[in-house]
């Protein structure tokens, strides 16, 4: 990686019915462990909402609450084991990521990795998912102007939400004109996550269902790849501190690994 003049940035996306504020208190404990290698910078959601699963009552009045979906695309318990939910990424939400990747590298620094919680995994699965897409590209010599800040070298998932990945369009219609033969665009797209990813996932979590489906349908387990660790909670970040240590480890062995 080229040499920055800022600590390198981990961009944080929430969960529904959450906020960058919210979020940020969520993810305090971690933080503190990061902070001395990493910025992990909370973003905010474009869309407006009611409070989401857990948010009430300890953050009541902290909205407003936001979506990193557009509300018309919500979808019942049976279309997300169905599979019928968009894999499409709003523009609004593909924007506010690429500001923040330019907004890093004016500082001097770069994004290289991504972390989610609940809806928010689905936002970090979707941009996992579009670094390979735009390898792949790149492999066949295939143009992805306009795809730069597409660089990310890790992801954290948290309390997993159901699949699919959410894609942003850009990426779809450079994979539509990259010169791919339909098998090969099939292929490309079907694909599972190699980049390293740890997902936490709690036993007690009602929705735990959700990212099991997202690990199984979308992520290549193994060394180097995705490392599944359950543990004994429910829909929240970890709070026992051997298991916010073991993340940490795992980012710090990651890192040394792939930068």
């Amino acid at each position: 990686m080229p040499e920055t003049t800022s600590k390198p940035v981990i961009l944080a996306f929430h969960g529904s019915g959450s906020n960058a504020m919210i979020h940020g208190i969520q993810l305090a404990r971690l933080v503190r462990h990061l902070k001395s290698t990493f910025n992990v910078v909370p973003l905010e959601a474009p869309y407006p909402s009611a409070a989401g699963p857990g948010v009430l009552p300890f953050f009541e009045g902290c909205g407003p609450y936001k979506l990193w979906v557009h509300p018309s695309e919500q979808v019942s318990i049976d279309g997300m084991k169905s599979g019928s939910a968009s894999s499409k990424m709003s523009e609004a939400t593909e924007d506010i990521i690429k500001k923040a990747v330019a907004d890093a590298k004016s500082e001097g620094s770069k994004v290289v990795g991504v972390l989610g919680f609940s809806q928010g995994t689905r936002v970090v699965a979707g941009l996992l998912k579009s670094v390979q897409i735009k390898r792949a590209i790149e492999k066949k010599g295939g143009s992805t102007e306009g795809l730069e800040w597409l660089d990310f070298k890790f992801g954290i998932s948290v309390c997993g939400s159901y699949p699919p990945p959410l894609v942003p369009e850009s990426v779809s219609k450079a994979l539509e004109a990259s010169g791919l033969d339909e098998a090969e665009k099939k292929e490309v797209n079907g694909a599972k996550i190699q980049t390293p990813t740890i997902h936490i996932s709690g036993n007690q979590d009602e929705w735990q269902w959700t990212g099991k489906m997202l690990i199984e349908q979308c992520y290549e387990e193994g060394e180097g790849k995705s490392d599944v660790k359950y543990f004994d909670m429910g829909h929240h970040y970890p709070s026992d501190p051997a298991q916010t240590e073991g993340i940490v480890d795992w980012v710090a062995k990651t890192w040394k690994e792939v930068n």
